[in-house]
């Protein structure tokens, strides 16, 4: 996953990625669970069809809790309807809440990479917060093309304290890419990930070599003067980006 740092520069992360543990349970229309006990601040976890690659808890500008992460398709086929579950914990081990979010890729090719975020909308039972587990859930689906290009790009903040990304993005496949998102992971100084945002490009809906444009915006105040760095992916019903 391409990283800028504030301009049109690509670097990439360079993680230390080790096996901990793996799990691969089929059901129903090929439906795969992996679940395993995460300490907050871990990294490099393997879970059935997937890699944790980036997972952190941030509290944002209105007291919810977040988790956000990234996971790698390391399995033999692309995954679709991917889902990241979670189970909240306090010191004691046990249970005190629960949540769920969609991965931001509609399906993920082998090797590839998606950011997730999961939010804790308990505000009660924050102070009781230790650490979590983690379910992704997912179905096989069918390998797409990477013919999605950002072609332009640039970020700033602004006074009010909000940070922008925006840009172009170019269809170079076969078909018209409908319904074209982009989406950016925002880090911190420490390469931790302390945000997630999208916005639909405009037009939405891209014919060949046609090109559109888009603006993310980082609306949680209290974390966008901490971005550092940021990685940008683009995604549609057809194609991935490269």
């Amino acid at each position: 996953m391409p990283l800028f740092n504030g301009g049109f520069s690509m670097n990439y992360f360079k993680r230390s990625f080790w096996n901990f543990s793996m799990i691969s349970i089929p059901k129903g229309m090929l439906l795969f669970i992996a679940t395993l006990f995460l300490v907050m601040g871990g990294t490099g976890y393997s879970l059935g069809n997937f890699s944790v690659l980036e997972h952190n808890k941030v509290v944002d500008q209105n007291g919810f809790i977040h988790l956000f992460g990234e996971i790698r398709n390391i399995s033999n086929e692309t995954q679709k309807t991917i889902t990241a579950h979670a189970d909240f914990y306090n010191k004691e081990g046990r249970i005190i809440g629960n949540g769920s979010g969609i991965a931001s890729l509609r399906s993920l090719n082998i090797g590839k990479i998606s950011p997730f975020e999961i939010v804790f909308l308990d505000k009660n039972h924050n102070n009781q917060f230790f650490n979590y587990t983690l379910n992704f859930t997912s179905e096989a689906g069918v390998d797409r093309p990477d013919d999605l290009i950002v072609t332009e790009l640039k970020s700033r903040p602004d006074i009010f304290g909000y940070y922008y990304v925006s840009g172009r993005i170019s269809n170079i496949g076969n078909d018209t890419a409908t319904n074209v998102l982009a989406i950016a992971s925002f880090f911190d100084n420490n390469d931790k990930m302390i945000g997630l945002s999208s916005a639909i490009t405009e037009p939405s809906n891209m014919t060949l070599h046609s090109t559109s444009s888009f603006t993310i915006v980082m609306d949680d105040k209290l974390h966008s003067s901490k971005i550092r760095n940021y990685s940008l992916i683009a995604d549609s019903d057809q194609y991935a980006s490269r």
